[in-house]
């Protein structure tokens, strides 16, 4: 079986609970109550009554999940988040509004995005004709951040909507890291447009025409006031990322993209494999442990998910044959995978 390796813990990513806001009501519409799913999950209920109250990412994200498992509504995330509007991000509203267009907008969210939240990736880029505006969250310990994606991506979209007058704006596609879900006609729905899962970010996809939409009712003035207060507060963030983290991330997504290898994980973190090799002995792991138990994690999250065939999750994980990701599960946990969905599905 797998064992731990041996690192420090890093220090804990934060993030505004006023992200939340609304979910109570979407918990009280499903007579569940966000007193209970917090304490279920041992977060304090008072946390989220201050406006700029932070709580842990992780609680953030088992506390949203928990909701849909409380509520019995499973796109919670994704309906909360297409309630939201450019308060939902506090001190960078203005920063976010003031912005020209839609390209500054989203420069400023990436740059400042840690004052949001922080261990979280928000990119922009160019692909051809298109703009891909992508999120994950960093810490590779959280896989099962579903709920918490789902908010994000919509919140991007209603945000879009919002700044720019367009109500109908409608991106050309939305993807998402985590599979599909047994009804994902309400993601459809939502986002009016093709949704992919299993897909190696989480990401709005729009013509590149979108950078150059106006950004209704700004004026540019106050917007280098603005990004010096976000400057200020970002820099009484320490950062919170390590090598581990960061290369976990990037087997993650090459695993998810059909393929992983130390070379392409190397050559991504612009480092020389034999430099990677070197820094991961020096935390005491090694690429092929990280990747075994990268696979691990997965398979487990995946197995819970009794909609997925095996057959799919061996795909999911870069197996070509169901045997063989059946023989590394019972490697990793001492039983076969049906085994395992048994136990975990009842």
């Amino acid at each position: 079986m797998l064992q731990a390796t041996n690192q420090a813990p890093l220090r804990e990513a934060t993030m505004r609970g006023a992200s939340l806001v609304g979910l109570d009501a979407l918990l009280a519409r499903r007579g569940a109550s966000l007193g209970q799913v917090c304490a279920r999950i041992g977060v304090d209920i008072r946390w989220l009554s201050e406006p700029e109250g932070r709580l842990p990412v992780r609680h953030f994200v088992a506390l949203l999940e928990e909701a849909a498992r409380a509520s019995g509504d499973d796109t919670i995330g994704l309906r909360l988040g297409n309630s939201h509007g450019p308060d939902s991000f506090g001190p960078l509203r203005d920063a976010i509004v003031q912005a020209p267009d839609i390209a500054g907008a989203i420069a400023n969210v990436s740059r400042y995005f840690f004052v949001h939240q922080e261990g979280a990736n928000l990119e922009l880029r160019v692909e051809g004709r298109n703009v891909v505006v992508t999120y994950c969250i960093r810490d590779a310990g959280i896989l099962d951040y579903r709920q918490d994606a789902e908010l994000s991506i919509a919140k991007m979209m209603n945000f879009t909507r919002i700044a720019t007058g367009c109500r109908n704006w409608t991106p050309s596609a939305v993807y998402f890291e985590h599979p599909e879900p047994r009804d994902s006609s309400e993601h459809r729905r939502i986002f009016g447009a093709p949704v992919y899962f299993s897909q190696p970010y989480n990401a709005l996809v729009a013509p590149r025409e979108l950078l150059a939409m106006r950004i209704n009712g700004t004026d540019g003035a106050n917007l280098l006031q603005l990004q010096n207060l976000a400057e200020a507060q970002a820099a009484q963030t320490p950062p919170g990322d390590d090598l581990l983290a960061g290369v976990s991330q990037h087997i993650l997504r090459g695993l998810r993209a059909g393929g992983v290898s130390i070379q392409k994980v190397a050559a991504a973190m612009d480092l020389s494999e034999r430099t990677l090799q070197r820094r991961l002995g020096e935390c005491g792991a090694t690429f092929n442990e990280l990747v075994e138990r990268m696979r691990f994690q997965l398979s487990q999250r995946y197995l819970r998910q009794d909609h997925l065939s095996l057959t799919e999750i061996g795909y999911l994980l870069g197996y070509s044959e169901l045997s063989a990701f059946s023989r590394a599960f019972r490697r990793w946990a001492g039983v076969s995978p049906i085994e395992f969905r048994k136990v975990a599905c009842t």
